[in-house]
């Protein structure tokens, strides 16, 4: 029986702590029994595989891959579905008996609307006792593996590394009227997040937003992978919000583009992983979940999808060093982020 090096340590120190959602039927809420990584994974291996709900389940790839190879007998079944279609899915399954799914693997804004929804199970995965308790959702609803840096990204055939705002101020104040490409702030995604963490913390205010639409005049687009694109085709100088796992995947093919993180404020996302409540395959959810957040699931994310590890001394993905060490703007909360977006949708 193989099993990761990490695992093996914890598995003597550490306890699964799981608990039922409550209500009238504990009996179909209850945890599964594992109370070491070796019982979870033998009860793993009866059910044979994870089915995984996702935005970006096909860029895990290589991430389940390794999974399995530390755990084989252990199938990943991913599909990659979000936004309504996924929220529709969720609710039919429901209705219709039971999820066919075991995981939901997404923003942090989305699993909150899930607990709301009871669709989740509490887990609080093994080896998780140094983690910071902000990756641990209420009531271990979810938990966080890893988040995505969300800054700017800039063509590097416009502008050099100095023309490169470095504070939300600066990038007001820079020659780059009409130049920025932003997707619909209007519209809820990871630029409206990116505002209302920005918000939140007292880094801009209601004013900036104004200066931004009025002065700035940003090209808007239809989501961050479009105003992305329209950054390395020259289009536009700079991408206001962009991914830096979809900034690396460009370099590695070629594009001219740097990357730049705001020194007063930049938003580090929550890849969050949510255990739905009597998903088909309980044990080996939980084991691949205890799994991310092991020395080897925390470096599997940052070779493969440049997503920065959540664990203590959790290693960076390529290039990271150059970002320094920018004020991390955490998510505002479900209550900030609907206010924001209520006050974007006055403003585009």
């Amino acid at each position: 029986m193989k099993k990761t090096s990490t695992f093996a340590a914890l598995a003597a120190a550490s306890a699964l702590l799981i608990s039922g959602c409550g209500g009238a039927e504990p009996e179909a809420a209850a945890a599964p029994a594992a109370t070491s990584v070796e019982e979870l994974y033998e009860a793993a291996q009866d059910e044979g595989q994870v089915v995984i709900y996702g935005p970006t389940e096909d860029l895990y790839a290589a991430v389940y891959e390794d999974f399995k190879a530390a755990y084989p007998g252990i199938e990943i079944v991913t599909s990659d579905i979000f936004g309504q279609e996924l929220d529709s899915r969720l609710e039919g399954e429901q209705i219709a008996g039971g999820f066919a799914a075991d995981l939901v693997h997404i923003g942090v804004s989305d699993v909150e609307r899930y607990k709301e929804k009871d669709y989740l199970t509490p887990y609080r995965p093994f080896g998780t006792e140094e983690l910071d308790p902000a990756f641990i959702g209420p009531d271990e609803a979810w938990s966080v593996p890893s988040q995505h840096l969300y800054a700017t990204a800039y063509n590097t055939k416009a502008l050099s590394a100095d023309e490169v705002p470095t504070t939300w101020d600066d990038l007001l104040a820079a020659d780059l009227s009409g130049k920025i490409a932003t997707a619909t702030p209007k519209q809820s995604g990871v630029t409206p997040q990116v505002l209302s963490a920005a918000l939140e913390e007292g880094v801009i205010d209601e004013a900036w937003i104004d200066s931004f639409k009025a002065e700035s005049k940003p090209k808007i687009f239809p989501s961050v992978a479009n105003a992305l694109q329209a950054t390395v085709t020259g289009e536009t100088n700079l991408a206001f919000v962009a991914g830096y796992g979809s900034y690396m995947r460009q370099v590695e093919q070629g594009a001219p583009l740097g990357f730049s993180a705001m020194t007063d404020g930049a938003y580090f996302s929550d890849v969050a992983y949510g255990v739905l409540d009597g998903g088909p395959n309980p044990n080996a959810a939980r084991l691949l979940v205890a799994w991310m957040f092991s020395a080897e699931g925390q470096a599997s994310v940052a070779e493969h999808v440049f997503e920065f590890g959540t664990m203590p001394e959790a290693p960076l993905p390529a290039g990271a060093e150059v970002i320094g060490d920018p004020v991390r703007l955490p998510y505002p909360g479900a209550e900030g982020y609907r206010s924001t977006l209520q006050l974007l949708s006055t403003k585009f």
